[in-house]
């Protein structure tokens, strides 16, 4: 074989080779790049995920944390609605619902007054500060919840607005068969307090003793 023709397969066979290679090294540059463009992919939806968890996180932790709750004053004397604000920022619009009705629960006395609460309660209070607890009496604990008889179980809803808009609604159940059994030592008026509660439950007969002989004439 001629040195012409020699020189001329062995150029060919070089470039078909550079060629060769060439096409290798792409493929694997654009399967490199594939990669690097997914794993980019990836990092971003994974910070975006990121960020917003954290305003999340944030929000939440800004927004107003509302319970309400019946319990005991502290003497143990008088039954006691409790609506608060634990959270960092104001509540509006602070709507709280109750099943039973707490005109069912109060004393009878008490009955129209916490008729009227219910319902400003339901249309809802224009706003709760940060740390602010509102009160309501509803009568003696040793007549609404007495030692001998089941204490009812009151459902309760809170729905409000805080700064980033509805918080979800709330619900949960208190069981006033657990105040019985709550302890704690009485205070003032406490101390006597089964002798107040005594006194209350006669005269609570007593009026219907009256009632009952009135009806009757």
């Amino acid at each position: 074989m001629e040195p012409n023709a020699l020189a001329a397969i062995v150029a060919a066979g070089a470039a078909i080779l550079s060629v060769v290679v060439s096409i290798v090294f792409g493929v694997l540059n654009a399967r490199f790049a594939n990669r690097s463009a997914v794993a980019a992919e990836e990092a971003q939806r994974l910070a975006g995920r990121q960020l917003e968890a954290g305003v999340l996180a944030t929000e939440q932790a800004l927004q107003p944390y509302l319970w309400a709750d019946l319990r005991p004053r502290a003497d143990g004397s008088l039954l006691v609605l409790h609506i608060g604000n634990s959270g960092p920022t104001v509540a509006t619009h602070v709507r709280v619902r109750f099943d039973p009705p707490l005109a069912e629960l109060a004393e009878e006395d008490r009955r129209e007054r916490m008729m009227t609460t219910d319902a400003a309660l339901a249309d809802g209070l224009t706003s709760l500060a940060p740390g602010r607890t509102l009160e309501w009496t509803l009568g003696l604990a040793g007549i609404l919840v007495p030692a001998d008889e089941p204490a009812p179980s009151v459902r309760v809803t809170i729905d409000a607005d805080g700064p980033y808009g509805s918080l979800p609604t709330l619900m949960y159940a208190i069981d006033l068969e657990q105040v019985k059994y709550s302890s704690g030592r009485g205070e003032g008026l406490g101390l006597i307090e089964r002798a107040i509660n005594s006194v209350a439950q006669e005269a609570k007969q007593l009026r219907q003793t009256v009632r009952s002989l009135g009806d009757s004439e």
